[in-house]
């Protein structure tokens, strides 16, 4: 008999499940994520092909979260979910084992493949939260991402004295253990009837896409998102090669400096974020973080000291935090409950395509213009997004309203 969606009293158990699965998928990525510069290097990669690096990982995410969200809709968030994860530990191991550049480029890709699963998650959170609470939810689902950026760059630190190889392994030993727990913990979320009523619908359909794109509310958040998370992909990229010219850092301190981070979005997203949605409401918050991060990337431009760079990045943790659930709790409520991981999957595409971009951009500023360049520049392009997301944002909140307005008196 197929699975349905968790009853009422199942949700909360539901959600804890997906964040712990979350957790160590995040975990594992975040061991490697710091290092990533540094590894590169060791191959003889330059700082270009170090974006490269990060841009193969991305470019995966970008031509299979459409499709792996829209099959969730017809198969079911849980197999697809099992799948990446057992895919994450070949990854990972092809990762620590690659014997050229050229095939840890595409151990990369296939980690982005992998990593496809971030807008199923996130359509699984939608599926077992009332509407209400979704901003919150996806708060939750931030507050894993977080711990993951905490915990797993401070394992990889620490795996690092032992070998460089002992990291992307352990990484891959996690992935072993979060497929056997979800295995057996992680419970479908979707209904037969929704997967049915997906099941009718056209893989690539044209309207629907069309119709996206044509909804400016929606599409607008978008693109919004897309400039905030090119922005902080170019900065993501140079971080370790700007600490590395400016302070002489290596692959532990960066590890730190991404632990900071994490500790700032774990705090944020895991207990404060509820309590700003119902204080502040959804649309300051979306503007808050959007200029939060623009001041952050010009601190970092102008960072001279180590402490600067603490500061820098304080902020821009603190901007994405306010940004990132704000933005997913918005989109998830302009959509219909059928669409879910297709919407969700399609904006992950836009994330994945700046971060593309960003990476690339990034490096290619850092070699031909100088160390400050990226977070000069993506510092002043996210200052004109804030005065478009204070139109973005308003318009979006007022959709939402006028939705569950109308659902509420049909």
């Amino acid at each position: 008999m197929p699975a349905a969606s968790p009853t009422p009293p199942d949700r909360k158990r539901a959600r804890l499940t997906l964040v712990l699965t979350v957790f160590l998928d995040l975990l594992g990525f975040g061991m490697i994520l710091p290092i990533l510069p540094f590894y590169g290097q060791e191959y003889g990669a330059s700082d270009f092909q170090v974006g490269i690096l990060f841009a193969a990982y991305s470019a995966s995410q970008l031509v299979f979260s459409p499709l792996l969200g829209r099959l969730s809709d017809r198969l079911g968030r849980r197999p697809l979910l099992l799948a990446s994860i057992a895919l994450n530990v070949v990854a990972h191991t092809s990762f620590a084992f690659a014997p050229s550049f050229g095939l840890l480029v595409a151990a990369r890709a296939l980690s982005g493949l992998a990593a496809a699963n971030i807008g199923i998650a996130m359509a699984y959170m939608a599926d077992v939260s009332p509407r209400a609470e979704r901003s919150k939810a996806m708060g939750l689902l931030g507050a894993a991402f977080g711990l993951g950026f905490v915990l797993g760059p401070a394992f990889g630190g620490m795996l690092s004295f032992v070998s460089q190889i002992a990291v992307p392994l352990g990484a891959a030993a996690l992935a072993l253990v979060n497929l056997a727990l979800a295995s057996v913990l992680l419970p479908e979320s979707l209904s037969f009837e929704a997967r049915r009523d997906a099941a009718d619908g056209r893989w690539f359909d044209v309207q629907r896409l069309a119709a996206v794109v044509g909804d400016v509310p929606l599409f607008s958040l978008m693109l919004l998102a897309f400039v905030v998370t090119v922005c902080f992909a170019m900065m993501e990229a140079s971080l370790a090669l700007f600490a590395q010219d400016l302070f002489g850092w290596g692959g532990r301190e960066i590890s730190w400096l991404f632990v900071w981070i994490g500790v700032l979005i774990v705090g944020i997203q895991g207990g404060l974020i509820g309590v700003l949605v119902r204080r502040v409401g959804e649309r300051w918050l979306l503007n808050a973080g959007v200029a939060i991060v623009a001041v952050g990337l010009l601190v970092m431009a102008f960072s001279s000291r180590p402490l600067h760079l603490l500061v820098a990045t304080g902020l821009l943790a603190v901007g994405l935090a306010l940004h990132n659930p704000t933005y997913t709790g918005l989109l998830s409520r302009l959509t219909d409950d059928a669409s879910q991981g297709g919407v969700l999957g399609l904006s992950r595409s836009f994330s994945s395509l700046a971060r593309v971009i960003g990476p690339l951009a990034g490096t290619a500023l850092f070699e031909r213009l100088g160390a400050s360049a990226p977070f000069l520049w993506g510092g002043c392009l996210l200052l004109l997004a804030t005065l478009a997301a204070y139109w973005i944002a308003r318009r979006a909140v007022v959709a939402v309203e006028r939705r569950e307005a109308a659902e509420a008196e049909g």
